[in-house]
């Protein structure tokens, strides 16, 4: 979740220096995700792989327990973690963040297998 008085901040910053270098610049429009990558099982795992070696480091594991919602306002990802260092609740953030990077959808959720939703 980000600050909407953040994002407007930085939206008239980037606006206001691409219009003093660029005249025909009309407006910055914020991109909602239409051109990320579609949001399946396949593309969830190819961003999970990558935080895999660390897990399996630390004795831990992640694996897609559920997809829903896709093509809706919220789609939601359901990840089970299994482990007990304490490293796991930092890489916990990491992998929220590499999928809410990834697949820059709007309402995005990620969900904890055992847990309430956390974004």
């Amino acid at each position: 979740a980000t600050c909407p008085s953040s994002t407007m901040t930085m939206k008239m910053g980037l606006e206001r220096g691409l219009r003093a270098n660029i005249p025909e610049i009309l407006a910055v429009v914020q991109d909602n995700g239409d051109g990320g990558p579609e949001l399946s099982p396949e593309t969830v795992e190819r961003v999970l792989d990558s935080t895999r070696p660390f897990l399996k480091a630390v004795g831990g594991s992640v694996d897609l327990f559920d997809l829903r919602g896709v093509g809706g306002l919220q789609p939601a990802i359901v990840l089970k973690l299994t482990g007990t260092s304490s490293a796991l609740r930092s890489v916990k953030n990491e992998i929220t963040q590499r999928l809410q990077r990834n697949f820059l959808i709007p309402g995005l959720r990620i969900e904890w297998e055992g847990e309430g939703p956390s974004v």
